[in-house]
């Protein structure tokens, strides 16, 4: 009886590699994709930058924005908070680009409680321009970073189009797990579900799309009710018909140091958030973390062949996301891959099972419960201090 349990053990623990796989391979398709050709002409776009707190390194992640070539554009930039010093720093960064037209803006007004569609839903109000495109404070671009979104998004004839990213510069633990946690399970799963599954799927560090195509699923008024926003809003234009494309011209998520507390909690938010937007989904994520599952096997059976049958799987997956670094472009020391591989395995089997029996999630001092889709109900506000709308726009010169 226990040969039999063992066989069986030991094939879970093979289909678990062989996802694995597909997904590293799904995500090598994706970043070798042949480039778009260049479209006729490249309309105007306005990049909407939300901004909260001094990210790691952000003064570079902004100038590599302003830096892009790309015929004509606008940056609107803005916080929550004007006290925010991440207000200044992006008025010193502007001031350097006096050929850019710049929106250095805060204000508080609130359309919901996910406080990056709040900030977005402000910033848009001073769009000049159609075509929007979105970009997180922490996102570092190369200078073809919008001439190709658009290209892709010509070539797809509309519609949403998003980028790859790689995590990159995480210092200390949890920044380090972070940085593995995008790089692989991360990216590899959604282009999965891009190339295998056939489905819309995005991560919303970099979004392009018209703004007609944002006012009919509902704006953000709309889209403020998730938390998810952007994975519902590529699910919403997929229902309209509209094609969600991504590009694998890789752009940089700067991590920094994170504690493995602040790891901790990050994953468990986006895991709860995953959980709530495809259940089904989120108990598959189980068998995509082959370490834990034959460690679990071994835990279980307690035999030579099932400790054997664990280390080909450290083994296995720390020379697939080894080689998956190295397409990256990224180096990791080959002592620390199996190391980190085996920390984050049991990190995320142990936390998977969490959202099972816990909903809500803390952000930004807010208490918030998910319901389908992710959508947000709140539990327990932030403290609000009264603040005052302040604006400072500069204009390029005529």
């Amino acid at each position: 009886m226990m040969i039999w349990v063992a066989s069986i053990l030991s094939l879970l623990v093979a289909f678990s590699l062989l996802l694995a796989l597909l997904q590293a391979m799904a995500q090598r398709a994706v970043l070798r994709t042949q480039a778009p050709p260049v479209p006729e002409e490249f309309p105007p776009v306005s990049i909407l930058k939300p901004l909260k707190g001094v990210d790691a390194d952000l003064k570079e992640n902004l100038r590599s924005l302003y830096r892009i070539d790309y015929p004509e554009f606008e940056v609107i930039l803005g916080t929550e908070d004007e006290r925010d010093p991440a207000l200044a720093l992006a008025q010193r960064v502007a001031a350097e680009f006096p050929h850019v037209r710049s929106v250095i803006l805060s204000s508080s007004a609130a359309i919901g409680f996910n406080p990056k569609v709040n900030n977005l839903s402000n910033l848009v109000l001073r769009a000049r321009h159609p075509l929007l495109l979105i970009s997180d404070s922490n996102i570092r671009v190369p200078q073809d970073y919008l001439k190709d979104l658009v290209a892709h998004r010509v070539q797809a004839g509309g519609g949403l189009v998003w980028s790859l990213f790689r995590g990159i510069q995480g210092r200390g633990l949890g920044g380090m797990l972070e940085a593995m946690q995008l790089n692989a399970p991360v990216m590899g799963g959604v282009s999965a579900v891009m190339r295998l599954l056939k489905r819309p799927c995005c991560v919303g560090k970099s979004m392009l799309l018209h703004r007609e195509e944002l006012e009919a699923i509902g704006g953000f008024r709309f889209l403020g009710q998730f938390l998810a926003e952007d994975q519902v809003c590529a699910e919403e234009l997929g229902r309209l018909g509209r094609p969600v494309t991504v590009s694998g011209n890789l752009i940089d998520n700067v991590l920094g140091r994170r504690t493995l507390k602040e790891f901790v909690g990050r994953h468990l938010r986006w895991a709860r958030l995953r959980r709530h937007v495809s259940f089904g989904g989120y108990v598959g994520e189980f068998l995509l973390n082959p370490v834990f599952v034959a460690l679990g096997a071994l835990a279980a059976v307690r035999t030579s062949d099932a400790a054997v049958v664990a280390g080909l799987a450290l083994t296995g997956m720390s020379v697939m996301n080894a080689s998956t670094d190295r397409v990256l472009g990224l180096k990791r020391p080959m002592w620390a891959q199996p190391v980190m591989e085996l920390a984050l395995s049991l990190l995320r089997g142990v936390l998977w099972i969490v959202p099972f029996f816990s909903s809500t999630v803390v952000w930004r001092g807010n208490v918030l419960a998910l319901g389908p889709r992710s959508r947000i109900e709140l539990k327990e506000a932030a403290p609000v201090e009264d603040r005052v709308f302040d604006t400072r726009e500069r204009h390029a010169p005529a």
